[in-house]
């Protein structure tokens, strides 16, 4: 009964990137266990999932009681935060976090998040309200061949409540310390049996941390956190066979930033977003889905200028059911993104990229399933208006051709225990403003390298979970060693300084390789009387092998060798009974070396900078009333007034209360 509902669910709701036309509720409810589509581009309950797969339930994100997706993340392992301010922060999988980490693929129903201008994630600006998140999906490791580009250390996709199947109604008030002042709202409506909508907007802003190791040019362009959020969306059930979405979106930040000069920018953004999709049940044919969407940023960096980048992104796929063990998914895209060149108006550069990919799903027994993906992505890089740079339009008709494939298998012996092997192969491509940027400090230019090689990760590991009777839980252990081939640095000191057409200048370069080699271990569950219980630990090494950075001191913003912390535990807590509820994490990490501009004689260098290790912790403590209303206490980072978790801005402690009200 269980494998017809999946397939039946398979066979008439919009798959892979289209996840938000799932009814997550029911399929959850039908197998025990959350239901993803982030690993395979189908369906299928987590435990099946051929990759390092964690499902964070709203149930988790609201016992939590944080307010911002990257700490929420940061309580799974594999997860690293490096939280540069109260607005600003990056999040990586699985090491080699830095400034405007650019490694991990971040997807709200299916949509990219992950901005082409820098290729990082600003989550400051992702127009989404923790109270209408259904599910974050965390695939850990490459996976290139369901996704493309960039999906290079692993996809976060944030599931919202599906209008046409959730019923949901909230509205919140918080503010605490250090100005913190935030409202949000969301509500889903149905207008008759076929046709739902969802509207959300939120504004929230909070002073800057204002302690720790920063320049006095660095202060002067602190600014404290703003951002506000609206966002439209709807699904309509046309006919039995045909499912039509739309989804819009606006968000504005103004925050400061750490860049990949390990140095603070104040930015102002401005994200706007369109997106439909079409899913058409066809037969014998199988599950057509034909997806569209824009995604627009304009960003002022305060100290340089303003420009803006567009990507659009065209997609049509085919999931087939061949028989019942073989499940087929085919996928064409198309993608074009592009930003307008400072300080040469009228400039733009760009590139398009024509993909196509397969993916297979065998059931070779009831014990042991084989999945394999492969995509080939075809890129033209392209250039309009006047040149300000050393290079020559020339140097910007650049054509390439990457493959990226993803393979695994699992073996689940029986209802408790279950094996996976996977291995993956991705491709980093290049940011816009890695390959064509310009801006000048002092009399130098700092420019792109249209010439910049991808980088090209591998991964190869080994999982094992395992349901556990006595302490009503899981256990979970994943190894793996990962290798990353032409890694790319930006901008260096008088060192590296080259002549390109007769003029000095710094640029681009790619700066050899690293290898990791890594541990993450999990166990999770619930006790009697309403306790929930988690621990984890991760072990994570990373050896260097660059073309940069042989002296004495570094010239270039990169290191990643002891820039990740080689030991991290976390550990949670929760109860919940007649309305009372309570939460506590805690999370301790081993030292980091991160590197900052240097100063006096070192002016020009990046300088190693011990960070030492710390303990962490958040708690939290409500009451839900039987009307609906929640009151709500929270203490972020409340082990002490600051800490020195990063090597720049300290991370304070932060304090809030929030009224919630169901309607």
């Amino acid at each position: 009964m269980k494998k017809s509902i999946l397939l039946g669910a398979t066979a008439l709701l919009a798959v892979g990137a289209q996840a938000q036309t799932i009814d997550y509720s029911a399929l959850q409810d039908a197998f025990g266990q959350p239901v993803t589509t982030s690993a395979t581009g189908k369906p299928q309950v987590a435990s099946d999932a051929p990759a390092a797969l964690r499902i964070i339930t709203a149930a988790e994100i609201k016992a939590s009681g944080l307010d911002n997706l990257p700490d929420v993340l940061n309580r799974y392992s594999g997860m690293d935060l490096l939280r540069w301010g109260s607005g600003s922060a990056d999040v990586a999988v699985r090491g080699y976090n830095q400034g405007s980490y650019p490694r991990l693929l971040v997807l709200v129903n299916g949509r990219q998040v992950y901005n082409d201008h820098f290729a990082m994630v600003v989550w400051n600006t992702i127009p989404v309200q923790l109270p209408e998140i259904k599910q974050i999906e965390i695939v850990k490791g490459p996976v290139g061949a369901i996704y493309g580009f960039n999906a290079v250390a692993g996809v976060v996709n944030i599931i919202t409540v599906n209008p046409l199947y959730d019923e949901t109604g909230t509205a919140t008030l918080r503010g605490g310390t250090d100005g913190k002042r935030e409202a949000n709202m969301v509500k889903t409506l149905k207008l008759g049996d076929r046709v739902g909508v969802k509207l959300s907007a939120g504004y929230k802003e909070q002073d800057e941390f204002d302690k720790g190791n920063i320049t006095a040019v660095e202060r002067s362009r602190l600014t404290g956190p703003e951002a506000n959020y609206v966002s439209l969306s709807g699904l309509t059930q046309v006919s039995d066979n045909i499912q039509w979405g739309v989804e819009l979106s606006r968000s504005y930040s103004f925050q400061t930033n750490y860049n990949t000069t390990n140095s603070y920018l104040a930015i102002k953004y401005v994200a706007e977003s369109a997106k439909t999709d079409l899913t058409i049940d066809a037969g014998s044919i199988g599950l057509v889905n034909l997806m569209a969407y824009r995604n627009k940023m304009d960003f002022n960096y305060l100290a340089f200028g303003a420009s803006d980048v567009t990507t659009t992104v065209v997609q049509l796929s085919d999931l087939l059911q061949v028989g019942s063990d073989h499940t087929l998914k085919f996928t064409a895209e198309y993608r074009r993104a592009e930003m307008d060149r400072w300080p040469s108006p009228g400039a733009t550069i760009g590139y398009d990229v024509f993909a196509g990919s397969t993916m297979w799903d065998w059931k070779v027994s009831d014990m042991v399933s084989f999945t394999n993906a492969v995509r080939l992505d075809m890129f033209s890089l392209d250039y309009s208006g006047g040149l300000s740079s050393p290079w020559t339009l020339a140097d910007y008709d650049r054509d390439m051709t990457k493959i990226s494939y993803n393979s695994g298998v699992v073996f689940k012996p029986d209802a408790i225990n279950t094996v996976r092997a996977t291995f993956g192969m991705a491709n980093q491509l290049p940011s816009l403003l890695e390959l064509g940027g310009y801006y000048i400090v002092g009399a130098i230019p700092t420019v792109g390298n249209p010439h910049i090689d991808p980088s090209q990760i591998t991964s190869f590991e080994l999982g094992y979970d395992r349901a556990i009777e006595a302490i009503n839980g899981r256990f979970g252990i994943t190894a793996y060693r990962q290798h990353t081939k032409d890694l790319k640095t930006f901008t260096g000191g008088v060192a590296d300084r080259v002549t390109i057409n007769r003029i000095l200048t710094q640029t681009m370069v790619n700066a050899g390789s690293s290898s990791s080699w890594g541990l993450e271990a999990d166990v999770n569950g619930a006790l009697a009387g309403g306790l929930t219980y988690s621990a984890s630990y991760t072990w994570t090494k990373i050896n260097d092998d660059l073309t940069v950075n042989r002296g004495i001191n570094a010239t270039r913003p990169i290191k990643f060798e002891d820039a990740t912390p080689e030991h991290k535990l976390r550990g949670g807590l929760g109860w919940s009974q007649d309305g009372f509820s309570a939460d506590l994490g805690l999370t301790w990490q081993s030292d980091r070396y991160l590197l900052r501009p240097g100063t006096g004689t070192l002016t020009g260098f990046q300088v190693p900078t011990k960070v030492d290790s710390f303990i962490t912790g958040t708690a939290t403590v409500a009451y839900s009333f039987p009307t609906g209303t929640e009151l709500r206490a929270t203490a972020s980072d409340f082990l002490r007034s600051s800490t020195a978790a990063t090597a720049a801005l300290e991370t304070e402690r932060r304090l809030y209360v929030s009224l919630s009200q169901s309607f």
